[in-house]
């Protein structure tokens, strides 16, 4: 099945590097321009150029442009998309909202994205004081921040005959992001198309979607490019200290153990990698020194619970890789059965890691003003429309306690992988 959303003459299209070829971008500008009107020249020359902006300023340029000037199917296509006060790009976040995420990482990205943003409407966008102000894209800072998340976050890239270029396709732009998607996008040469076509069999009803591919982004990246979290996120990683149990650094950590050696003894949190791994039945060997569970966690990418919890554990268990040693080799296969048996004060030293991390965990967590039953409560109140999730509780801030929420699901995971470590050390 494929759907055929939109010619080339409809889209919006710059090449991301014209000094290096820009035979297809000249000639979609060109034939939009044959079919909805001609563009101012200053616009014309900036989206072709090689020397001004690159394919993202470009792209928005010719987006805040048409939002203002274009007729034919665009006015409907600009009022279907959403408006300033509904995106959830951390670059849309104002200071007062920023506290609402309970985490000082997303608060900074949320500050430095928005400064960028404002840097870049003042130098270019900017209807009074802008490099392009004779085009008078945007005579405030929110309009210059409507058109950056939406290039952000709806955005395609597609490589057409070896030239990389940058689109914003109507309709297709409308497709949700899945970790397992049942449908992908192309540009079609021979068709002069747009299409998104069905990697399998899609009931009627069923929800179309694509892979936005950022399976590499945390949430942090996720929110700061498209405004939401996923539930599970396996790219997220606890940020744990190296700095507990002595004053030694994480480079002297390190270097202890490429050397071989038991920093449980030494006072600093450190696991046994081979034992942590076998007592939560996860496969796999380690390499320089670090475990990778990219497998395991392909094997869950659905949206099922379980699914969302096991990505969560997967997750907590990769923030504990700083805290891992391999002492010993044991054969494949072998669970526990090939790992020396410890001595009282080695096992001593061990519980004394896991408390240290566990009380990492606790202290995290302990530092956010809310619970998790809380967050859950507001977010409940506000899908409800009640008064119990405040009279503040726009969509940025309901989007800030989701992602804090989700931050402290995997701190109780976190929590539940190093107790079932310390149980089984029992």
């Amino acid at each position: 099945m494929r759907h055929r959303d939109m010619d080339w003459m409809h889209m919006l299209c710059v090449t991301d590097k014209p000094e290096e070829g820009n035979a297809f971008g000249k000639a979609t500008l060109a034939d939009w321009q044959q079919v909805h009107g001609r563009l101012p020249p200053l616009l014309v020359r900036y989206l072709l150029s090689a020397d001004q902006g690159d394919w993202f300023t470009r792209l928005v340029a010719y987006l805040l442009w048409v939002k203002r000037n274009a007729r034919g199917p665009w006015p409907m296509y600009i009022d279907m998309l959403p408006k300033v006060d509904e995106l959830t790009n951390l670059m849309n976040y104002r200071p007062d909202e920023l506290e609402e995420f309970q985490s000082a990482s997303f608060a900074a990205l949320a500050s430095q994205e928005r400064s960028q943003i404002r840097d870049l409407h003042e130098t270019l966008f900017s209807s009074s004081s802008g490099e392009l102000k004779a085009l008078k894209l945007a005579d405030s800072l929110d309009i210059t921040v409507w058109g950056c998340c939406m290039v952000n976050s709806r955005g395609f890239s597609d490589v057409v005959n070896g030239e990389t270029v940058s689109l914003l396709v109507p309709l297709a732009d409308m497709a949700n992001h899945s970790l397992s998607p049942n449908a992908a996008y192309r540009f079609n040469v021979e068709q002069d198309a747009f299409e998104i076509s069905a990697l399998q069999d899609v009931e009627v009803g069923t929800e179309a979607c694509i892979s936005y591919g950022c399976t590499g982004k945390d949430n942090r990246g996720l929110m700061r490019d498209y405004g939401f979290a996923l539930p599970g996120n396996y790219n997220d990683r606890i940020p744990f200290s190296a700095v507990v149990l002595s004053g030694d650094d994480i480079a002297s950590q390190l270097a202890a153990k490429a050397a071989g050696g038991n920093q449980g003894s030494q006072g600093r949190p450190s696991l046994d990698g081979w034992r942590l791994m076998a007592t939560l039945g996860l496969g796999g060997r380690p390499s320089n020194g670090r475990y990778n569970l990219d497998a395991a966690a392909d094997a869950v990418r659905g949206d099922s619970e379980q699914d969302v919890a096991q990505r969560r554990r997967l997750a907590a268990v990769m923030s504990l890789n700083p805290f891992l040693r391999f002492p010993s080799l044991p054969r494949p296969g072998s669970g526990t059965a090939g790992i020396p048996e410890w001595s009282e004060t080695e096992l001593q030293a061990e519980r004394r890691s896991i408390d240290a991390l566990l009380a990492q965990c606790s202290s995290m967590m302990a530092s956010m003003p809310t619970s998790v039953e809380t967050d859950e409560q507001l977010l409940a109140a506000a899908a409800a429309g009640g008064s119990g999730a405040g009279p503040q509780m726009n969509v940025r801030r309901q989007q800030a306690v989701t992602v804090r929420l989700e931050n402290k699901r995997l701190l109780l995971a976190a929590q539940a992988v190093l107790q079932q470590y310390g149980d089984s050390l029992s």
